[in-house]
């Protein structure tokens, strides 16, 4: 079928049809459709399971709070001490954020500072009054714009502090606005890097501008057509789309679809010295090559599909993102390129125009790539066993594996978040950036101001506070901490001495901005004492004062694989202590930034299980259809895995000692996994399917040179673009896509001169006919082939 459509987009008219057609469709559907980056988002809460506890935990406070909000930190950092110059100047940044609060519809609701709550000193002021903070809660979603434009207008203020201190815009909400940034200058410079370096690439392997200029157009046709039909069918269902989406799937197009192009163009020209009319060596350059392109292409098309059953969103959302992209490329590879080559014909190849040549072989091969044929045929068993023992070696690098969740350690060092965080660690418990937050959801009915409801939390805090590495505990209980400032009992009797209509007055007001006792009562008196404290109390309090939200700070990075660890038992305790209470129908959800790591981490560690075994094992399933053969697909998946974890243990190695990265980034494992090996698997494909090809005309050994000589130099090359084209992600200022990149430009590189030229050829000669099994007539052919073998070839030197 897919012969009849190949010879018609070749053909005198159909060339023509193919690309008019081609211009009119795109052209009408990337005009009326958004594109991907419309629908892409940094909010890490889509990605997490619905079921994960961090994910409710969310969930119930965007219902139950009067606005969820998402902590920003300015840090005051000096070395010698802060003077009462640097003070004087830091309350100058906080009156200017109170302003922003007292704003009409102001997404800044309230300021925590020792200038309007002095009773926070020992929280908010280091014990060597070297450091101090605020804390600013922001409303509304942090992908919004007017998020990020906000964390700009607090860092503006901030900078009235410059000078003699240190003043950095950090917390949750400084980290995700610096995401966000970072994240929006990615595609565009992504694009033009990978462009450009693609287009290097090409002229230097066909040494002509034009062929080289034309997979650069194709790409970009399909990836605005791709990315608009991604945006227009997710958006529909309404699946989000991770930021880093666009950019992986840019590397992928360029990657695969240049390898695709490399080739037909290759086989093109040999054709063209087979046959003078470029529309006959056309048609015969598809039959010979569609069905490994569209082999590779489904293997691909596959993988990413077989994402939709991850636990991980990000894993998820980007399946069907990569699976439209290579089925529309696989569409233009088939369509497009054979009608735009058929149209440039033998010119396209200017200045080294390929002749007709009809009486001599038109396949020109490589020395090079005939000695290593020659050498590896020779000898196989010594190169299959030299080849194993390197890989094995290199493997011995997934002994550094220390998987990173850090977002912090994933942007470049003098990100203002980053360097907030640091200036807050020299003088803080580094969970004081990002607290685990713990409710303790009360029965229908019970208040937190209800003895009962504030005996519960206070239990639950009390065994929180005992758990290891918790510096800290705060609730509507002890609003100050655990242990200082008022307790339990000191929050139940202001509530009572707070008149009924002003709590109301003063529950209303919340979020607002407002600080201090309303107007018309004494600052001094007993009674705004009272309602200081219940004020302090209710900031921790669902709007039906049903919930409570217990505060737990960790010595612990939050960001780090320990303070994750610690969350298990930060439940286990929590939980325990609900029970234990009495309140029956108490429930208890433990989110917060860590709590999410935490859960991520489950739902990856899940799907590395599950989802990477059943793309390998889909992989083997289409080269066993593609091979008819059960034996190839069993050693190339070994191949396939060897070459991995040769790859992760190389770049483990690279990443700790050259580069000096602590850990790898949580999600490039199981990229690699997956792009290595469903993209390198296309070289597989198109020697094993040539080696099928030859071998029905010559025996077997004499098949595997020959394939090896006439595909060694267009899997080099090949292999080299999409190195390359994953490369350009190392160009980028974030740490797990700069890994991403050079693991994957790594491992495509190792399968390309080791696995596809050393490793399977020695296979394929050792193994002899039971390559082909259970395919007996074939193997019988082999076997007679073997009995009266054919005239060596001479390699035609180019």
């Amino acid at each position: 079928m897919h012969g009849a459509l190949t010879d018609y987009c070749s053909s005198r008219r159909g060339k023509w049809v193919v690309l008019l057609t081609w211009i009119v469709v795109a052209g009408a559907i990337i005009s009326m459709s958004p594109m991907l980056s419309d629908i892409s988002t940094n909010d890490r809460l889509r990605f997490l399971p619905a079921d994960a506890e961090s994910t409710r935990a969310a969930e119930m406070v965007r219902d139950a709070y009067p606005q969820s909000t998402t902590p920003a930190i300015i840090v005051f950092r000096a070395d010698g001490g802060l003077t009462d110059a640097a003070m004087q100047n830091a309350e100058s940044v906080y009156k200017a954020i109170a302003a922003m609060a007292a704003e009409p519809d102001s997404n800044v609701a309230g300021v925590v500072s020792i200038f309007n709550l002095p009773q926070t000193r020992d929280q908010l002021v280091s014990s060597d009054n070297s450091t101090m903070m605020m804390i600013v809660p922001i409303t509304g979603s942090p992908t919004d714009d007017a998020f990020g434009e906000r964390i700009d207008a607090l860092r503006d203020a901030a900078k009235q502090a410059d000078g003699e201190v240190q003043v950095k815009v950090s917390g949750p909400a400084g980290l995700i606005a610096d995401l966000v940034a970072v994240f929006s200058e990615v595609d565009l410079f992504l694009l033009l890097v990978t462009a450009s370096l693609v287009l290097v690439l090409l002229i230097l392997i066909y040494r002509s501008p034009v062929v080289a200029v034309v997979p650069l157009l194709i790409v970009g046709i399909v990836f605005q057509l791709a990315g608009a039909v991604a945006a227009l069918i997710l958006r529909a269902v309404d699946v989000p789309v991770d930021g880093q989406t666009s950019g992986i799937m840019t590397v992928i197009l360029f990657g695969a679809g240049t390898d695709y192009y490399l080739f037909i163009a290759s086989r093109y020209r040999e054709e063209l010295r087979r046959h003078e009319d470029k529309h006959v060596a056309m048609r015969a350059t598809m039959r010979g090559v569609s069905e490994a392109i569209l082999s590779a292409g489904a293997t691909l098309m596959l993988a990413s599909l077989l994402l939709l059953l991850a636990t991980f969103g990000s894993f998820r959302s980007l399946g069907p993102v990569v699976a439209i992209a290579i089925a529309t490329m696989m569409l233009a590879s088939i369509t497009l390129t054979p009608a735009l080559l058929t149209i440039i014909g033998r010119n396209g190849f200017w200045p080294f125009r390929p002749v007709y040549s009809p009486d001599a072989d038109a396949e020109r091969t490589s020395r090079i790539w005939s000695k290593i044929g020659q050498t590896v045929l020779r000898r196989p068993g010594a190169i299959l066993a030299g080849t194993i023992v390197a890989m094995l070696l290199l493997t011995g690098g997934v002994a550094l594996y220390e998987p990173s969740y850090d977002r912090l350690e994933s942007l470049p060092s003098d990100v203002e978040s980053v360097e907030g965080f640091n200036l807050l660690r020299e003088g803080f418990p580094a969970g004081d950036l990002a607290p685990i937050d713990v409710y303790v959801r009360l029965p229908d009915g019970v208040s937190a101001f209800d003895p009962d409801g504030m005996a519960t939390v206070q239990a639950v805090s009390e065994a929180l506070s005992g758990v290891d590495h918790v510096v800290r505990v705060s609730g509507p209980n002890a609003p100050l901490g655990l242990g200082s400032g008022p307790d339990s009992a000191a929050i139940l009797a202001a509530h009572e001495q707070v008149p009924a209509e002003m709590r109301a007055q003063i529950e209303q007001s919340r979020g607002s901005g407002a600080s201090g006792p309303p107007p018309g009562v004494d600052a001094s008196s007993p009674e705004a004492q009272a309602i200081g404290l219940y004020t302090s109390a209710l900031q921790f309090l669902s709007a039906d004062l049903s919930i409570a939200r217990v505060e737990v700070v960790l010595d612990e990075n939050p960001y780090g694989s320990n303070a994750m660890d610690l969350i298990p038992t930060i439940r286990e305790a929590a939980s325990g202590a609900a029970d234990t209470a009495g309140l029956e129908g108490t429930r208890v959800l433990v989110g917060g930034e860590t709590a999410q790591n935490a859960d991520t981490r489950s739902a990856m560690t899940q799907d590395e299980w599950l989802v990477l075994p059943i793309i390998l094992l889909a992989i083997m399933l289409v080269l066993g259809l593609l091979l008819r053969s059960i034996i190839a697909p069993l050693y190339l998946g070994a191949t396939i895995l060897l070459t991995y974890f040769a790859t992760l243990g190389l770049s483990l190695l690279i990443f700790r000692y050259v580069f000096g990265h602590d850990g790898i980034g949580s999600t490039v494992p199981f990229y690699l996994f997956v792009f290595v090996n469903a993209l390198g698997v296309d070289y597989s494909i198109y020697l094993m399917s040539r080696i099928r090809e030859e071998s029905e005309r010559m025996p077997l050994r004499l098949a595997t040179e020959h394939a090896l000589e006439r595909t060694g130099g267009v899997i080099t090359s090949a292999g080299i673009i999409l190195a390359g084209t994953f490369a350009a992600l190392m160009t980028l200022p974030l740490r797990d896509l700069f890994q991403l990149g050079f693991a994957v430009a790594v491992g495509v590189l190792i399968d390309t001169f080791v696995t596809r030229s050393l490793l399977v050829p020695s296979i394929v000669e050792l193994l002899g006919k039971w390559n082909w099994w259970p395919d007996r007539k074939r193997m019988l052919a082999t076997e007679e082939a073997e009995k009266d073998p054919s005239t060596e070839m001479v390699p035609i030197a180019d």
